[in-house]
């Protein structure tokens, strides 16, 4: 019987001490690859049009659109005028719950187009500050992922 309840206590110390506080959801992803404030468009909030990323520099990327852009790039049409863009690149970090995978971590920058009037917006640091724009034509260049 003293075994027995000692090696209950056992087992019982060693679940209580394994268990580790759960982290909330969203925690894990949103917090560390969130934006903040001080952007000129909510591009979080829009529908994202495609991805890329580039191994050597580390990063990853999200296109993102607002209605007008979205509707546009999934038809296969050019962005209209007064669509607005937002290209949203991250630090890649790796993901703790999947070996190899890789997910997004610190921004390191965002840049808005609006197709046809000529504002290229790219903002840099946190927080977030004003940078000279760039990559106007390589955004209207980018179409929609497809999937199957």
């Amino acid at each position: 019987m003293k075994t027995l309840m000692a090696t209950a206590g056992a087992m019982l110390l060693i679940v209580l001490c394994g268990c580790q506080q759960k982290m909330k959801e969203g925690e894990l992803y949103d917090l560390p690859a969130g934006l903040g404030r001080g952007l000129p468009y909510p591009v979080l909030q829009w529908e994202a049009i495609t991805t890329e990323v580039d191994r050597s520099e580390g990063t990853m990327a999200t296109l993102f659109g607002d209605e007008a852009a979205v509707k546009a790039a999934r038809s296969g049409a050019a962005y209209p005028a007064g669509a607005v863009l937002g290209l949203v690149t991250w630090r890649e970090r790796e993901d703790p719950h999947w070996f190899g995978a890789r997910i997004p971590g610190r921004p390191v920058s965002v840049e808005f187009v609006v197709v046809g009037r000529g504002v290229d917006e790219r903002f840099v640091g946190a927080p977030w500050r004003e940078a000279p724009g760039s990559g106007a034509a390589q955004m209207e260049a980018m179409r929609a992922t497809v999937i199957p």
